[in-house]
């Protein structure tokens, strides 16, 4: 099963119908990852709450934000070392570009760019490690492999593509449903604090993820701002002054 994954060119797919549609961004997101133009915002998750629905009107929801903020990064995917669990995750910022997101144990998110030589550190509190990308030119640029190392024994800990990563990713988002479409839904607030809608439309047979971004402070107020999600849907998304819900309806 084909995945489409972060890095390929996050797909210019929709123009907001009030504020103006964000220019196409470069990512690396595998086929399907590609660019298009982002309007909506970031959330994630994996088997955690369930996000709370309330009985709106038809086609609204309404959506509790806080259980939501940042769950991806510990919830996607994981190694086990001396100092104990460090969590892995694929994260986007609101240009639509793809990072490697690392917590240690008992430590604060670190966030790498997936880009050709990147390369990170860090310790958890045993032993350090060390990220880096393995390229092959025989390989499409999503199927190299990102492949995490003990610094102080050369083993390596954790290697997986970077499509799987995002598929990983994928899965860990709330799933809302977008004017009849079901996205997942997952709000950051690091590298950007956003709102993040993700469709996985299989109509050619595979897995073609989009991407929709939307910046939290554009939604905030009392008045719903509309945009176009996958195949010119129009949705309203308002979040609440406080932050604390986010409102969807057509």
């Amino acid at each position: 099963m084909r995945t489409a994954v972060l890095l390929s060119a996050v797909l210019a797919s929709s123009a907001s119908a009030a504020p103006d549609p964000a220019a196409l961004v470069r990512s690396a997101l595998p086929p399907g990852f590609a660019p298009f133009a982002f309007d909506a915002p970031v959330s994630v998750r994996i088997p955690v709450p369930v996000l709370m629905l309330q009985n709106l009107p038809a086609d609204a929801q309404t959506v509790a934000l806080a259980p939501l903020l940042d769950r991806h990064l510990p919830m996607t995917d994981a190694f086990a070392g001396a100092g104990g669990r460090t969590a892995i995750a694929g994260t986007l910022d609101l240009a639509g570009e793809g990072y490697l997101a690392v917590t240690p144990p008992g430590g604060a998110p670190r966030f790498i760019k997936l880009e050709r030589g990147m390369s990170g550190s860090w310790s958890d509190g045993v032993h350090q490690y060390r990220v880096s990308l393995s390229v092959n030119i025989f390989r499409p640029r999503l199927a190299n492999y990102i492949v995490i190392k003990n610094v102080s024994t050369g083993q390596t800990v954790w290697e997986k593509r970077i499509s799987e990563l995002f598929r990983l990713t994928y899965r860990a988002g709330e799933p809302v449903n977008l004017a009849g479409r079901p996205y997942r839904l997952f709000y950051s607030a690091q590298p950007d604090l956003g709102l993040c809608f993700i469709y996985d439309d299989t109509s050619g047979g595979g897995h073609d993820y989009k991407f929709y971004m939307v910046p939290v402070d554009q939604v905030r107020g009392s008045t719903p701002v509309s945009y176009k999600m996958h195949g010119g849907d129009p949705i309203r998304l308002r979040v609440s002054p406080d932050s604390a819900t986010l409102h969807i309806s057509r």
